[in-house]
């Protein structure tokens, strides 16, 4: 076995383990299936781009390190860092989409706007979690006492949630 397929045979199986972990359940019901996949294929695809020749002579005509180890290394830490982005932008879609927001406007806005501005202003900006309607089951605020879409009494459950997330001193008072 050469050098360069066992590096090929360690980025498969990083890349295996990664979408292992991915693949949870509790993970899967907000993050959307595009971004697993691509953040799965992030950690392989980057360390045999950069182990092959085509990648060290980038790396070695932008002044970085050219030898395989250390192309092995910059390849792991980009897919790593590549992979971080991209489950970051598919927790803006799933969780915009839970909180009944225009997903693809925040995740455009959290992809196109550099230095995690785009996501900062997500998470400032994102609407509150919204419950069902006893009656008609649409979205309503928690605290509100009726459905602005039916009128129907909501009754203690939404406004006991709510109170209970006040902090202590508000309730002693």
């Amino acid at each position: 076995m050469t050098q360069q397929s066992s590096v090929l045979l360690v980025a498969f199986l990083v890349g295996l383990a990664v979408a292992a972990v991915l693949l949870r359940p509790a993970i899967r019901k907000i993050l959307p299936s595009l971004a697993l996949a691509i953040a799965a294929l992030a950690i392989p695809v980057s360390v045999v781009y950069f182990v092959s020749s085509r990648g060290r002579s980038f790396l070695a005509s932008e002044g970085l390190l050219s030898t395989v180890p250390d192309a092995l290394w910059f390849g792991s830490t980009f897919g790593v860092f590549t992979a971080a982005f991209f489950l970051a932008v598919g927790y803006v879609h799933g969780d915009a989409r839970r909180r009944h927001m225009p997903a693809w406007a925040w995740v455009i806005a959290a992809f196109l706007i550099p230095n995690f501005v785009g996501f900062i202003l997500y998470f400032l900006f994102r609407g509150p979690l919204l419950g069902p309607c006893s009656s008609c089951g649409l979205p309503v605020r928690a605290g509100e006492a009726f459905c602005s879409h039916c009128g129907c009494s909501q009754g203690p459950s939404i406004g006991q949630i709510a109170a209970e997330n006040r902090p202590s001193e508000v309730r002693q008072l």
